[in-house]
């Protein structure tokens, strides 16, 4: 039953996080405010962000609070997960570590995933102005972008997506982990 209730509970504060790292995504990229799934992020974030910028403001295109949101929904929702299934609290030191790797590693997730998905809508519907295809190709020119610069189109295929995804699938699965295993020690 504690376990069930744990996967309810860490599923809650993983979407809730997820709402929170897209606004900072959307707002880093410069996306399309006015974009409807945009909206829909700004109305489901704003009722916990607008006081929290009061007293945390963002730094040019970066949403500090935001991120800061995320880190603080995953650290609780890690804490009550352990909390549930453990019957002891982790320390906070601990919670804050986690939580910032849990979110680093789920911002990085997000562009992967978001980068395959554009892939897939270029071969399958180029040029598609539907708002989620739209958005996402925001999202993710900027990081494009620098990989374009080093790789550029051969033959009409862009190739630079693969040196994107060697560096995210690398920071998220080995530079990551071990940068706070040595923390965490």
């Amino acid at each position: 039953m504690t376990s069930a209730f744990g996967f309810v509970v860490n599923t809650i504060f993983y979407v809730v996080c997820f709402l929170f790292l897209c606004r900072f995504i959307l707002q880093a990229a410069k996306a399309d405010f006015y974009n409807p799934i945009s909206q829909g992020v700004v109305k489901a974030t704003d009722p916990l962000l607008r006081p929290l910028r009061i007293v945390i403001p963002g730094f040019r295109n970066i949403d500090i609070a935001s991120f800061l949101a995320a880190w603080l929904a995953k650290a609780v929702g890690i804490a009550l997960v352990q909390g549930l299934e453990s019957q002891i609290m982790p320390g906070a030191f601990f919670l804050i570590m986690v939580g910032l790797y849990e979110v680093l590693r789920l911002l990085l997730s997000i562009y992967f995933y978001a980068l395959i998905i554009v892939i897939v809508l270029s071969f399958v519907a180029p040029g598609n102005y539907h708002p989620a295809a739209v958005l996402l190709a925001q999202l993710t020119e900027p990081v494009l972008a620098p990989a374009r610069r080093l790789i550029p189109p051969l033959g009409g295929l862009d190739f630079s997506p693969i040196l994107v995804f060697m560096v995210l699938a690398l920071v998220r699965d080995y530079l990551l982990p071990a940068i706070f295993q040595a923390l965490l020690q």
